[in-house]
C-alpha cells in the first residue's frame, strides 16, 4: 500500500501476480539521473525569482543582489518499480474504491506526481504481447499512462512506432521528459534512444531534437 493522503484515507495498491510472471531477465535500463524527491514541497503559483540584498559588499562598498531560490512547485515520488497487473485506488473520505485497469495488462515504474495542486499517478505499461512470447512484461513495448487523481481520468501517451522506456519530471513546470526507442530499430541500433517532451496540462507531445536537426547530425557524422 502506498499512501497518498492519510487524512482522506487515500492510497493505491499495486496488484502483483508473481506466479504468472516469466522469469525476469535483468538488463541495464537506460534511466535518467534525477534528484531525490522531497517529502514536503510548498505548492504555490510560480512567480519570478525575487532579488534579495546580501550583506557582502564584494570589496567595493556596493551591496550585490543575489537570487533567492523559489520553492519547487512540482514533485515526483517513486512508489513501485516492479511489475504489476492492476492498481487498486482507495479514497475512504470520498467513498471511492476501484480497480483502475479493466483489461489484461502489465505495468511498471509507478510514480506519484504533483504539479501545483494537481495530483497524478504515472506509470509505464502495456496491453500487447509485442514479442509474442506469451507474457506481458518489461520486454514488451511500453506506453505511458497518467491517471488524474482528482478528475478520476486516465490518459494514454502513445507515440506511434515508439516505446517509452523512462520519464523524468522537470522542476516548476508540467513537463515530462520521455526516453523513447524505435520499436523497429535494427540490432545495430539496439541502444539508440530519442528524447521527447510531454506537457501534462496540454497533452502536447513533441520530439526534443527535430528531424531536420537529426539529418544535420547524420550529415556531419558521415563526412
Amino acid at each position: 500500500m502506498y499512501m497518498i493522503n492519510s487524512e482522506n484515507q487515500e492510497f493505491v495498491v499495486p496488484v502483483i501476480a508473481r506466479t504468472m510472471e516469466k522469469k525476469e531477465r535483468y538488463t541495464e535500463r537506460f534511466r535518467f539521473m534525477s534528484e531525490q524527491s522531497v517529502s514536503e514541497v510548498v505548492f504555490e503559483d510560480s512567480e519570478p525569482s525575487v532579488l534579495a540584498t546580501t550583506t557582502s559588499d564584494g570589496g567595493n562598498g556596493t551591496a550585490r543582489p543575489r537570487p533567492v531560490k523559489k520553492p519547487d512547485t512540482t514533485s515526483l515520488e517513486v512508489f513501485y518499480t516492479q511489475q504489476f497487473v492492476n492498481l487498486v485506488y482507495e479514497n475512504g473520505a470520498n467513498g471511492i474504491h476501484k480497480s483502475l485497469i479493466n483489461e489484461r495488462f502489465t505495468g511498471w515504474e509507478l510514480n506519484y506526481i504533483r504539479i501545483g495542486k494537481k495530483r497524478y499517478l504515472a506509470y509505464i505499461g502495456t496491453t500487447k504481447d509485442s514479442n509474442e512470447d506469451g507474457y506481458l512484461n518489461t520486454e514488451d513495448h511500453g506506453d505511458l499512462y497518467i491517471y488524474d487523481l482528482d478528475l478520476q481520468e486516465m490518459k494514454l501517451i502513445n507515440i506511434p512506432n515508439m516505446e517509452i522506456t523512462d520519464y523524468f519530471l522537470m522542476k516548476n513546470n508540467p513537463i515530462l521528459i520521455l526516453a523513447v526507442r524505435d520499436i523497429n530499430r535494427p540490432e545495430s541500433h539496439r541502444n539508440e534512444q530519442f528524447i521527447y517532451r510531454y506537457n501534462i496540462n496540454t497533452g502536447k507531445v513533441e520530439e526534443v531534437i527535430p528531424e531536420e536537426e537529426k539529418q544535420l547530425h547524420l550529415k556531419l557524422i558521415m563526412q
